[in-house]
């Protein structure tokens, strides 16, 4: 990086035999506006002219020379800029530092499409969100340390690209480029690979030569992106414990509730992180771990007083006032409203998060409860951030639909929404893409119109679409049909980085109107097939969380009885346009009710039209592609005919789905007949959706554990096209031959369930009692609440049974990683005592698996937990432990049909074995 000196002009590149434009600065200026004066002058190195570029904050001395010609900014202006062309000086005028930096983005933007400096400049122009984020993930796709979920040392071995300042410089120069003013980095508990923590020298993780590596390189990190105008917020989740210091002290990893010692050790972790590093915010998920109604007192008497301890400490160290630094609580998990109101007397920074979609891309829009919890947000908050979270029903395909991005942020910002957050597609294996490439692909330049779309959208969602149009059918043309836009492994010439600056000054023609067609086939492919994950996953699919790969498919019974699989979860129909669901519209069809909204069956067969016509549309590209972005054009083309088979397999699914859910209400056997040849239809359709991905993707999805349930629980066995085939195979194969059955009068052979295997437990005095889950064992310590029914897999189980209105945890030791089994019910009469598997990491098991005397039916979810000391905190209210079984344990569904009644409680025995 060039050094500047602290003159009024720090930046001039003459040529030898050419006037070159001088680029201007403050004798005072910020490390933001040197920065800023570095990439212009770098775009104008090669022009011609001898203009003179003025780079300056408003009422800057260095603008006194222009006079009353000086542009004014309105009052309270934040990151905003005015252009203007005064004779032979243009002016870049920035309500503040980053202001300067994105004004002279702007110009930047402008040599590109022109290939000099404009003739004629008034312009001026501020972000529409406050808050545009982007995400990185310290985390793994797997469990590995030591069984705690999201906690992972910063190393090497685990995360090599940390240590690149290559790769950050080149990912920070694109974000800066993009407008991007925040960086969230996720992580568990990160403060033992980033802090010394003299107070607790037990608490340290990592061998000193490594903690003092972290520590430099996060500090560089800062501060380049500081000087790009990015604030880095390092994330973490509550309470989640140092493992060294948890041992030291005999605790748990994760802590469900507040203690004293736990207060303490985080206070000062937080205090330490704001005193070492000037340039960071904090971003945490006050649940999961930590018991929801903990979230006021933790936030209030903790994170809070932490973060004031350490800005003290900053204050006391360079002899002033500094500004708070951004604190953003997620509203996941915890009750936000109580957190926040204890929260804001305290600090005035301090902002919320919450989930657009879920742990999906559904619908542009929201409604009901979920636009209900953004308007009470809204309404309390300084700033409300839209969380983009994983994007599982988009894996691992490429995504880039620039008009359902533009109509999304147009209604965040219609609801008062104030920033955005956005997950890479590919979270879980950063900085990698899925394809089976070598190298492999960075996800920067694969997936640059994701990146690109969510970034132009948050400064502007208010653009004109026709012009929109037009802009990204020529972003499309740059990379793929103009000579040097893209090489073999995707790396753009037009997107990151200086030298890309110097190509693009050196361009002074625009695509020529082949080129152009060339990106309009290109971008129309991306928005047909964009559509159709969204609008088959919130009409079919299970659950919009991360317990499911879309791509994978789904099984039968999945597709009739989806809610049976998910019943506590509703946000998948609540967020998404009004519509029905299958067995909605299977039903109101039989019954003859009115059907309402998206019939789920139109949006199968309209994705599949879609999906082929994308595939057309890449296609028709072909001839105009450069032979450098061939390789990459060959790769979407068949990400395009993945999603193809895709949705075929879907549509062919659900119509015989739906043909068997007749038989179900009427036993007609002929539904069955009709229903043969479309599931076998969706094998073949499969099967080519494996052959095409079996050499060109290394997964499905990057998140590899058990929190994966559909189609299949999740892993590296179960993650790609070719484990799920021989599953649908199967289905076809246990439906012919019930068929065959049922057609020749024979019996069908009822398979018994088993009871499953148990881990051995010492529960501490004081928090339940251990009892038998049985017949007539009682379900609750304080009231006779008998259990009438109990599923023959939990039949003589060790559970521990608690108040109806238990308020204290429950502590236990495991004798091995194990997955913790919750019985869970709802009452509307007893709503007082009702609570609920209230955070992503639960995993339906059972439902509706108990009854006691009053009729309440009980589902039963699962909960990974680590061997040794554990604790188990729901809040106020009833729930019961129903054992703990083996981490890699799972329920196969059992044929339960009668046919002398021929009234099967559900239809699964036409599938399963």
């Amino acid at each position: 990086m060039r050094t500047f000196l602290l003159s009024l002009i720090v930046l001039a590149l003459p040529l030898p035999a050419l006037a070159t434009p001088r680029v201007e600065l403050s004798s005072h200026a910020s490390p933001r506006e040197r920065y800023a004066a570095e990439r212009l002058g770098a775009a104008v190195a090669k022009l011609g002219g001898n203009e003179r570029i003025l780079l300056a904050v408003e009422h800057d001395p260095l603008l006194a020379s222009l006079g009353k010609e000086v542009p004014e900014l309105w009052p309270g202006a934040k990151e905003a800029f005015v252009l203007k062309r005064l004779g032979n000086t243009i002016v870049v005028e920035g309500s503040d530092p980053s202001g300067v930096l994105y004004g002279t983005e702007e110009l930047i933007d402008r040599i590109h499409a022109s290939g000099t400096l404009p003739k004629e400049l008034d312009f001026e122009d501020h972000p529409q969100l406050h808050i545009r984020g982007a995400v990185i993930g310290l985390q793994k796709p797997e469990i590995n340390y030591e069984g705690a979920e999201y906690d992972y040392p910063y190393t090497p071995k685990d995360f090599p690209w940390f240590y690149d300042k290559a790769e950050w410089t080149q990912y920070l120069d694109q974000l800066a480029e993009q407008r991007t003013n925040a960086l969230f980095l996720w992580n568990g508990h990160p403060f033992t690979s980033l802090l010394k923590l003299p107070k607790y020298p037990e608490a340290q993780e990592l061998p000193t030569a490594q903690l003092e590596q972290n520590i430099a390189m996060f500090r560089w990190i800062t501060a380049e992106a500081d000087k790009r105008g990015i604030w880095i917020l390092q994330g973490f989740y509550n309470i989640h414990l140092s493992h060294a210091f948890a041992r030291a002290h005999n605790v748990p990893y994760h802590l469900s509730a507040p203690t004293p010692l736990s207060s303490e050790y985080t206070r000062y972790c937080l205090s330490e992180f704001i005193r070492e590093y000037p340039n960071v915010g904090i971003f945490m998920t006050l649940g999961e771990a930590m018991g929801p109604h903990y979230g006021a007192e933790w936030l209030s008497k903790t994170i809070i007083p932490g973060v004031l301890d350490g800005l003290a400490e900053e204050e006391k160290a360079v002899g002033h006032p500094v500004p708070q630094p951004p604190i953003v609580v997620r509203a996941h998990a915890t009750d936000i409203d109580a957190a926040m109101a204890a929260a804001r007397p305290l600090y005035t920074n301090i902002d919320t998060m919450w989930k657009w979609n879920g742990e999906s891309l559904t619908w542009t829009n929201i409604r009901g409860s979920v636009r209900a919890k953004f308007q009470s947000m809204v309404a309390g908050s300084n700033d409300t951030i839209v969380n983009i979270h994983l994007l599982s029903n988009l894996e691992p395909f490429r995504w880039g639909d620039p008009t359902f991005v533009r109509e999304t942020e147009n209604n965040f910002v219609r609801l008062g929404i104030h920033g955005v957050h956005v997950y890479p597609l590919r979270y879980w294996d950063w900085p990698y893409s899925a394809d089976k490439t070598e190298p492999l692909l960075i996800q920067t330049d694969r997936d640059w119109i994701w990146f690109a779309t969510w970034a132009r959208y948050a400064w502007n969602a208010e653009r004109d679409p026709a012009l929109e149009q037009t802009y990204w059918s020529e972003q499309f043309a740059r990379r793929f049909a103009v000579p040097g836009g893209v090489n073999a492994e995707g790396h753009s010439a037009n997107v990151i980085g200086l030298e890309s600056i110097q190509t693009m000054a050196a361009e002074k023609s625009k695509p020529t109107a082949e080129q152009m067609q060339t990106g309009a086939h290109l971008l129309a492919a991306y928005e047909l097939s964009g559509q159709c994950a969204p609008e088959v996953i919130r009409r079919l699919g299970i659950t919009e969380g991360n317990r499911e790969v879309l791509s994978l498919g789904m099984t039968m019974p999945q597709l009739i009885d989806a809610a049976r699989f998910n019943p506590a979860e509703t946000l998948w129909t609540a967020d998404a346009p009004d519509g029905e669901r299958l067995d909605e519209w299977v039903a109101n069809e039989v019954h003859g009710v009115k059907h309402h909204g998206e019939d789920p069956l139109s949006v199968a067969a309209d994705a599949a039209q879609k999906s082929s016509d994308a595939v057309k549309e890449a296609e028709a590209a072909a001839p105009a592609i450069t032979a450098d972005a061939n390789p990459e054009y060959e790769r979407i083309v068949n990400d395009m005919r993945s999603i193809q088979y895709l949705m075929a397999y879907y549509n062919a699914k659900v119509q015989a789905a739906a043909l068997v859910m007749r038989y179900g209400y009427d036993h007609d056997m002929s539904h069955l007949v009709q229903a043969r040849p479309l599931l076998a239809q969706s094998v073949d359709e499969f099967a080519k959706l494996t052959k095409l991905t079996d050499e060109t993707y290394r997964n499905a999805a990057g998140m590899q554990t058990s929190q994966r349930q559909i189609p299949v629980r999740g892993g590296p066995q179960t993650n790609h096209w070719r484990d799920l085939l021989p599953v649908y195979q199967k289905e076809l194969a246990t439906f012919d031959k019930r068929l065959a059955a049922l057609r020749s009068g024979s019996e069908i052979s009822e398979a018994k369930a088993h009871q499953l295997p148990e881990i051995g437990f010492v529960l501490q005095p004081g928090g339940g009692e251990v009892f038998m889950v049985a017949k007539d064992a009682s379900l609750y310590t304080d009231q006779n609440a008998p259990i009438t029914s109990v599923a023959p897999e939990l039949d003589g189980l060790k559970g521990i049974r608690v108040s109806t209105h238990q308020e204290t945890p429950i502590h236990f030791t495991l004798d091995k990683p194990a997955q913790i089994l919750v019985g869970f019910f709802k009452s509307s009469s007893r709503k007082q005592v009702n609570v609920s598997p209230d955070t992503e990491q639960w995993n339906i098991l059972l439902p509706n698996a108990v009854s006691e005397a009053k009729g309440l039916p009980i589902s039963v979810w699962a909960k990974p937990m680590p061997a040794g000391e554990n604790d188990l905190d729901l809040g106020k209210g009833a729930y019961v432990v129903l054992g703990f079984i083996p981490e890699d344990a799972h329920v196969t569904p059992h044929v339960s049909f009668d046919p002398e009644s021929k009234q099967p409680p559900n239809l699964d025995w036409l599938f399963e074995d």
